[in-house]
């Protein structure tokens, strides 16, 4: 708690001395770090900050209903000539991982790290790690009751919804008693779990339902029903008029099954590539799976991007899942 009392000063003596400030987040965010992004942006303008938010890929479609997401620029669409006094990168463990984002980070300027990935690697001016920590969100709670900084109704939204999405909504293993009690505490200052939840979870379109029947009348069992795989072609994502954002989250329709220790799904990301989402159930640690071909994650979930075709990427991970599931790695 001492050194998590430390950091927390240095991280608001260096926000202090800045005036312009950029957050960012790994490619293609997900609600952990949309939420958490958003969130930190709230408290940053309190404080009389100018704030960009860029990240490098779209947004989740079912996370449109967040406060101020209208604020998150797409790199492609940044044409700011605003220069940054700060950078701070929320649940990403290298800066590369920033995707293009990373040309706008100047070689000297100050980075803050803040993460909860095992595998981050600590870069940054200050890098503020807790592996422990079901997600970024909840450590950047922590640091708003901290120093003082009232967290109102969007605030607690955006970090509620970044916690719940990225705890498999309170599964994974990285669930915590802290966990429930940050979440606990989220709702007592305005986050609604049930209209969140809506949002996320039950609020479909027509093409996003149909897409999903095609997934799951196509999905494949293995190993006598211990791995699941589901594949999304190219063809698939066309005829039903689908943003390919929007599959962030439908990795986890692989562990529905009774018996289902490891799932993946497959994403055609066009000639030649394939990306690739994990997930698991108990200890199986897919992660480790993620990290041989430059991905990341954590022990239940993970992803990663593959320079094959779908059916050979199938097959290669396939090999690797089969590997883990028969205690070989």
């Amino acid at each position: 708690m001492i050194k998590t009392k430390k950091i927390h000063k240095e991280i608001e003596t260096l926000i202090t001395g800045a005036g312009t400030i950029l957050i960012s987040s790994h490619v293609d965010p997900d609600g952990d770090s949309l939420g958490s992004q958003l969130a930190l942006r709230r408290y940053l303008v309190s404080l009389g900050k100018k704030v960009w938010i860029v990240n490098h890929g779209s947004i989740p479609s079912k996370y449109m209903f967040l406060p101020d997401i209208d604020r998150i620029v797409r790199i492609d669409n940044f044409k700011s000539e605003d220069r940054f006094d700060l950078a701070i990168i929320l649940e990403c463990p290298d800066p590369g991982r920033t995707g293009d984002v990373k040309h706008l980070i100047g070689a000297n300027m100050p980075m803050i790290n803040i993460d909860h990935h095992p595998d981050n690697s600590g870069y940054g001016k200050i890098a503020h790690l807790d592996s422990g920590a079901s997600a970024v969100a909840e450590m950047l709670t922590e640091y708003f009751l901290e120093v003082g900084y009232k967290i109102d109704d969007p605030a607690a939204t955006q970090l509620y919804t970044a916690i719940i999405t990225d705890t498999g909504r309170f599964r994974f293993s990285s669930t915590t008693r802290k966990t429930m009690e940050v979440a606990g505490r989220l709702i007592e200052l305005g986050a609604d779990p049930r209209y969140i939840s809506d949002n996320i979870y039950y609020s479909f379109s027509e093409s996003t339902m149909r897409l999903i029947g095609k997934v799951f009348s196509k999905f494949e069992l293995f190993d006598n029903g211990k791995i699941c795989l589901m594949a999304l072609d190219n063809d698939m994502m066309r005829l039903n008029d689908f943003n390919s954002a929007d599959t962030e989250g439908m990795a986890e329709y692989t562990l529905f099954g009774r018996g289902v220790i490891v799932g993946g799904l497959l994403k055609e990301m066009g000639e030649g590539s394939t990306k690739i989402s994990l997930r698991s159930r108990n200890s199986i640690n897919v992660g480790e799976v993620a990290h041989r071909y430059g991905g990341g994650g954590h022990n239940n979930a993970a992803g990663f991007q593959i320079d094959l075709p779908l059916k050979a990427a199938q097959e290669k991970i396939l090999k690797d899942l089969r590997e883990i599931v028969n205690g070989t790695v």
